[in-house]
Formats: C-alpha cells, structure tokens, sequence
C-alpha cells in the first residue's frame, strides 16, 4: 500500500523531529499510566487515608492530561507545517486529497502505536519506583502494589482519543487547502506583525493587576480566591505583553539606527519581529510553565516540611475533645478502660473552660465580630483564676486589663477595643490551654479577664471545655486507642484531634499532594523542553534559506553564529526572567496561603525557593545549550559558509 509506505516514510526521513515527538508521547503515557495504576490500586483505595489521596492523586491526572493534549497539538502544528512541504509534492505526483487523508491516519495511527507500546512500558517499569515513592511520602509502610490491566485500558483510550483530535485538526488544515499549494504555503514566510500600543498597555496594566492581587492577599477565607483571580490576571497579562508589547519592542529596537544595524542585531531582531505572533504565544507559555514549576513545588514542599508544625498548633496535646460539658465518671472510665485494653498511659490531663471562639477580624486596636472574606481571627476569652492556675503564675488585673495570647504571634499594641470596650493590654507569650476551636484556618486569640462576669462581656458565647490529655505506648496502640474513644463516646470529629491520626491524614495529603506535584513538574518540564525543542527546529528549517542567501553575499561564519547566540539567547531568557518576576509576585500569596495552616516558616520558604529555583534555571540552561546546537546545526547543514 503506497499510502502505508509514505507515511513510514515521513515518520523515518524527519527523525530530528519524530524521535522526540514520540519520546515526550511516550513520557506522557508513562505518566499518566503512573496516575492511574497508583488512583486504581485496591490498598490505597481501602486505606483510612484513601479518599484525600485519590481525590489529590485525580486532580494531577486531569491537570497531566490536559498539559500532554495542549503540547502534542502544539508540536503537531509544528509537524504538520513541515508536513506540508511533503504532502505537496504528493499531491503534484497525483495524489489526490483522499489519499493525502489516509497518508495523515496512518502516519499518526503509527505515531499512537509505537508512543503506546514504549510508554506503557516505560510506565510497567518506573510504576513500582513511583509506587514506592508514594509510600515513604505517606508513610504508608504497609501498602502493596497490585497490577492489573485497567489502568494500560483507560490510558489506551485517553491518547486514542488525543490523536483523533490531532487527525481530525489535521484533516481540517487539508480541507482548507488547496493541494496544490501546500508547497507553497509550507514555505510561506510570516508577514511582519503591526504594533498595538492599546492593546501592549492593556497587558502591561493587566499584569501588573494580577501582580497587585498577589502581592496584597491577606491570609483570610478569601486568600484562594484572590490567588486564582491573580492567577488568571497573570496568564492574561503574559499572552499579552509577550506578543504586543515584544512586537513594539522589537520595532522600537529596530528604529534604533545603532542597535539595529550591527550584524548579528539586525538579523536577530528581523527574524523574531517577522514570527513574534507565534513566538510571542509560546514565550508566554514557557514562562507560565517555569512559573508553574516552581509554585506548585515551592508550595507543595513547604507544606510538607509544614506539617509537624501544623499537628502541633491544631493539636498541643496528643489527645483534645472540645465539649459543652466537662467529662462524667462514666467517661473518664471509659477512657481509661480503653487505655488499659490498648496498652496505653495517660499523662497529664487537663481542661480549660473558655467562651465558644467567635470569629472576626482584626482594625487596628478594634476586634470586630464577623463572618466573611474578612475574617482572620477567632476570639475565646476565660477568667484569670483559671490561667494562673494553668501556667503557675500570679497575674493581678484591674477590669479594665487583660492578657492577650496569639500562637505564633504578638499583639503589640496597648490596648484592645472588644464589645464597644477598651481595655489595657498585657500581652503574654505562653499559655498551655490554647487549642484551635473546629481544626479551623482563623488564629485563635485567647483572652484573659480578670473574673468570669468579665469574660463573659468580652465572648457573650457559652462555655465549652477543651479536655486534653498526652498518651504514651506504641504508635499503633495510641492510634488504635484514639480512634476507639473517639467512636465509644461520640464524639464529632470537628471536636476530636489526635496528633497520631491527624498526622497520619495529613502526611497522606500532603505527601500524595508532594508526589502529585512532582510528577506535574516532570511533565510540565517534558512540556517546557519539547515547546523550545520544535519552536528552535520550526524556527532553523525557517531561517536557513536567509543565513544561506546572506552567506552568499558575505556574512561570515562567525558572525552566522554571533547572530545565532544573539537571537537564541534573547528568546531564551525572556521566558525565565518573566517566571522570576512571576514567582516574585506569586510569594506573598504562597505565603499567605501558607499562614493560613500556621505553617510559614521564613528560613524553610527561602531555602525551598533557593534550591527548586537554581535547579530550575541550571536545567533551563541545559536546554537552552542543546537546542541552540541544534538550532546551529540546522542553519550550518544547509549553508554554504
């Protein structure tokens, strides 16, 4: 079948641009097999665990899937513009559009054939070391792996259906298309693009919005809303102050008489003015995807790092109930009946009755009850008698003071306006019975007054009492032994905290969260790699006829390759320094988002921030090499210097 042999053909005389078409196919197979064999796995599915992990594990699946579909159409439009050259030809030996469509299937159905059988092999084989991964990050010792057929169906059907889609455009590129021009529209230049000075201050404004959103959320209900509405202001802006305000850029570069007429200037600037439209997009879209990178890593890392600082805020014992009453004999026998049975002491029991925390935001001195993307804070207050006994002290308070404790944090100012009073302030830095009410995301503010009339005015709530108690035995026998109280006296689990169970859920979210984002960068890094990889191949087939013409008339080999280290470097860089600026802007929300937890810690931000953002730019660099290599090679094959 002629038509079978012409699409081998193709698939074997352009290898520079088929190997890693099929290469990056096969790295998305691999990973999404990854994702669906860890999501479809019986052990995690069962575990008491399964249910954040999956839900975690899911949204990486969707989020892999829909960055491997935009890269393999982006590549595929690459593809298909070279394809055109030879599909042209065909057309002028006689074939006709029928049988330019069946040369497209079948060499796209090999394309699937062979990305199919490498990736799912490759995915087989790096699945266990995934799987074993997953386990040390959700410290899930007794996890098995077990292999079925499943997850090698859902991925077959996944990448079928992506390279329909990519038949389907295809067919749509030939049908507007007359064959006989296809060689001609393949070699078409780009026209020079116009300058839109509206539209390049739309971006710039646009940008700078988003980065105003960022850098001002507040670590309140509303900070993930702002951060995604930041989010959408900075793609925006990207696309484009990339593409408009490049384009006026390079014009305002190319007016200038002694910038532009130097060798390798005027020629750089010329061939990236002429193709900034398609440049400019995919600029925008390695810097989105750098940024990408290093938030979600940034993020995910820092909140595993994070999490024994969060178990010990929600939870200051091993064991806290929050009641409306304080324990009966009944239940205190019971505790200790289990304790026994589990092989379990307790220590240290203790219980603190404070006004039920209402929650509010803090105005300068004022404490304002409230409920909305404003609220910050919850307020508990309890009488002085009860704190000094609880921390050993001998506070004295006229009525109008009071001590004033925030974990994590100080109140600085002298006095502190509550219910239309205002009273003098002693702040304090210690205070045993402080728990967070409900395992909420609000910082809790106790309030010490000098009797219970007092505290009452300042939290009119009722009372409830924080009962907590530390355990001591195995770490499967205090697990066992929370889980049983917790089930034996009924309690709710927005009132029940276990450190054991608590960190057991979430080291398994962030842990699944951590692996989830790791195997995201890889395949956004796989993305980032093969968007520069084909815009340098498209962009070498594209300038070689000009380096040759200019060759022909005397440009010289050194100067080919000043021009060609000019042109490369300036796109190359502009896409990291706007992930830089990006993750700049992005930090204050990260570390609002992270404030919300009780989990900011400076000195781990910037050390996790340091290191992904070197190895970042260490691997960029590493690109940036390889491709200009290749970027030469394609100009230098085809010149005559």
């Amino acid at each position: 079948m002629i038509q079978l042999k012409l699409a081998f053909h193709n698939l074997v005389k352009s290898k520079s641009q088929s190997l890693p078409f099929i290469f990056s196919n096969s790295m998305w197979i691999m990973i999404t097999y990854i994702f669906f064999s860890i999501i479809y796995n019986t052990n995690i599915k069962t575990s008491s665990y399964g249910t954040a992990a999956n839900y975690i594990l899911k949204l990486g699946l969707v989020f892999v899937i829909l960055i491997a579909t935009l890269s393999m159409f982006y590549a595929e439009r690459l593809l298909s513009k070279q394809r055109m050259q030879e599909l042209g030809l065909y057309s002028m030996l006689g074939l006709t559009k029928r049988h330019l469509c069946q040369i497209i299937v079948l060499e796209n159905s090999l394309f699937y054939m062979i990305c199919i059988i490498i990736g799912s092999i490759l995915g087989i084989t790096f699945s266990k070391l995934a799987f074993m991964s997953l386990k040390f990050l959700v410290g899930a010792t007794a996890l098995q792996q077990s292999f079925t057929l499943l997850p090698l169906v859902y991925v077959a059907i996944v990448f079928a259906g992506i390279f329909i889609l990519i038949i389907l455009f295809d067919f749509w590129e030939l049908r507007e298309v007359d064959p006989i021009n296809l060689w001609a529209k393949s070699s078409q230049s780009e026209k020079e693009p116009k300058s839109h000075i509206l539209l390049s201050v739309l971006g710039i404004i646009i940008l700078l919005i988003g980065y105003y959103i960022s850098a001002t959320v507040k670590p309140t209900g509303a900070a993930f809303g702002q951060f995604i509405i930041a989010i959408v202001f900075v793609v925006i802006g990207s696309y484009l102050v990339f593409i408009t305000t490049s384009i006026s850029l390079l014009k305002a570069l190319k007016k200038n008489r002694k910038y532009y007429y130097k060798s390798n200037h005027f020629i750089s600037v010329s061939n990236m003015l002429y193709r900034m439209k398609q440049n400019g997009a995919g600029l925008a879209s390695i810097s989105l995807l750098c940024t990408s990178i290093l938030v979600a890593l940034i993020a995910a890392v820092s909140l595993v790092t994070g999490q024994k600082t969060l178990i010990s805020f929600w939870s200051p014992r091993d064991i806290q109930i929050v009641s409306k009453n304080p324990f009966s004999i009944t239940e205190k026998k019971t505790i200790y009946r289990f304790a026994n049975n589990y092989q379990v002491t307790i220590s240290q029991p203790q219980t603190v009755m404070v006004t039920t925390p209402v929650m509010g935001a803090l105005s300068g001195n004022q404490f304002k009850p409230q409920f909305n993307t404003k609220t910050e804070y919850t307020l508990s207050s309890l009488d002085l008698k009860q704190y000094n006994h609880l921390q050993n002290t001998n506070y004295h308070l006229k009525s109008n003071e009071i001590l004033v404790y925030m974990p994590r944090s100080n109140y600085s100012r002298r006095d502190l306006k509550i219910q239309g009073r205002t009273y003098k302030v002693k702040p304090v830095k210690k205070f045993n019975g402080s728990f967070v009410y409900s395992r909420t995301i609000y910082k809790p503010i106790f309030i010490v007054a000098a009797n219970k009339t007092i505290a009452k005015q300042l939290n009119p709530r009722p009372y409830v009492y924080a009962q907590g108690f530390d355990t001591h035995g195995t770490k499967r026998h205090q697990k066992q032994f929370a889980k049983a109280i917790q089930v034996a006296l009924n309690i709710d689990l927005d009132n029940f905290t276990s450190k054991y169970v608590t960190g057991e859920l979430l080291k398994a979210m962030f842990g699944s969260l951590l692996f989830t984002s790791i195997l995201t960068s890889i395949i956004m890094i796989g993305a980032t790699s093969m968007l520069i990889y084909y815009k340098q191949v498209s962009e070498g087939y594209a300038d070689k006829d000009n380096y040759q013409i200019m060759s022909e008339i005397g440009l010289s080999k050194n100067e080919t390759k000043k021009a060609i280290r000019s042109q490369v470097l300036t796109v190359f860089l502009l896409p990291i320094i706007g992930a830089i600026l990006n993750l700049v802007f992005a930090l204050p929300a990260i570390k609002s988002v992270l404030t919300i937890f009780s989990m900011y810690d400076l000195r781990i931000l910037l050390i996790v921030v340091l290191i992904i953002g070197s190895v970042l730019i260490i691997s960029y660099m590493g690109i940036y090499l390889a491709t200009t290599i290749i970027y030469r090679r394609i100009i230098e094959n085809s010149s005559t210097i």
